[in-house]
């Protein structure tokens, strides 16, 4: 009995770690310096010279879970339409080619005139291993149904390639170049982690590979 309760154990820490080793950084925005949170990065592109602007800011004013949350807002002007965009790439190693991911996220928001939510996850070489930088898109460029209350967002059962080590992650909200485009959006709880079945099956392989050392 004291064997099977071993392995069953090695099989649980095998689980766990898969579970933690994609996990995005951050997600609640809980750790940062004021509007600035950690281990994002935190964009805000607005010009031209008619009043357009945008921000991104880590705030208190409506947080799905936690006490922060990100807030992004853009007032488009005749000469420009304004961009406001969190990003982040996870660490080398947190994905394993062949592994299937999910990706998730809680946002809310104002989608007036000429306003739209983006969000797109790519594959990336973060080592350099396999030439660098994007390895093609996870999930595609897709738009965000913005609502007053919050919302998952988000895809499963993503499958990493070859030659990607980690992933990133963009969200952000655009409007237009025109006098009265004006939004905004919030988002929470960003999260991207091995699919269940894929983390079940790597614990049981640990599982596997640990009563066949013990019988040796």
């Amino acid at each position: 009995m004291a064997s099977v309760s071993s392995y069953s154990g090695s099989a649980i820490a095998l689980f766990a770690a898969t579970i933690a080793n994609a996990q995005v950084m951050n997600g609640g925005f809980e750790a940062g310096t004021g509007i600035d949170a950690d281990n994002w990065t935190e964009i805000a592109i607005f010009g031209g010279a008619m009043g357009a602007m945008a921000s991104t800011e880590r705030v208190m004013t409506n947080p799905a879970s936690g006490d922060w949350h990100m807030e992004m807002n853009v007032t488009g002007a005749p000469d420009f339409g304004p961009v406001a965009e969190i990003q982040q790439q996870t660490l080398v190693g947190s994905v394993n080619p062949g592994a299937s991911y999910d990706f998730s996220f809680l946002a809310a928001g104002n989608p007036g005139p000429g306003t739209v939510g983006f969000y797109e996850v790519l594959w990336f070489d973060g080592d350099g291993s396999n030439g660098g930088g994007p390895q093609g898109s996870a999930t595609g460029l897709q738009t965000i149904a913005l609502n007053p209350g919050y919302t998952p967002v988000g895809m499963s059962g993503l499958v990493a390639p070859a030659g990607a080590d980690s992933v990133f992650i963009s969200i952000r909200v655009v409007t237009g170049a025109f006098d009265g485009a004006v939004g905004s959006m919030i988002v929470d709880d960003v999260s991207f982690v091995p699919a269940p079945g894929a983390a079940l099956i790597t614990g049981l392989a640990g599982c596997l590979v640990a009563t066949r050392r013990r019988r040796a």
